[in-house]
């Protein structure tokens, strides 16, 4: 193997050659830096849009929040100034008077589902 291989100088002047013809290789156009200028702008747009989504999002999700706390708040006081074990007579008022705080969770999670539904498919 050894009385056969090419031989290479032992100075710089193989590797200046190599280097010589690399340079001469065409540059592909992705790589020729031209379209620097354009990627710039893209990733520029593409910040202004994420950062426009991610307001319009928080500004969505704190609304909905708002909203939650307002109708579950007037569901619970509803439920709780209407429903007083002490004035229900009957049967059915007392079923639901001793589960009205289970109602009214159903009733929270439920409202909450439906409004994050709505914000998910954007028509909030």
């Amino acid at each position: 193997m050894q009385d056969h291989r090419i031989p290479v100088p032992k100075d710089d002047r193989f590797m200046d050659e190599l280097v010589r013809q690399i340079d001469l290789l065409p540059v592909p156009a992705s790589l020729s830096g031209r379209d620097e200028e354009k990627l710039n702008e893209s990733l520029r747009i593409v910040g202004l849009i994420r950062a426009t989504f991610r307001r319009r999002y928080r500004r969505q999700a704190l609304a909905v929040l708002i909203a939650d706390i307002v109708i579950c708040s007037v569901i619970c006081l509803i439920g709780y100034l209407v429903l007083i074990p002490e004035v229900t007579a009957t049967p059915a008022l007392q079923f639901i008077s001793t589960w009205r705080y289970l109602f009214i969770g159903i009733i929270n999670v439920g409202l909450l589902f439906v409004l994050c539904r709505d914000v998910a498919l954007g028509q909030f």
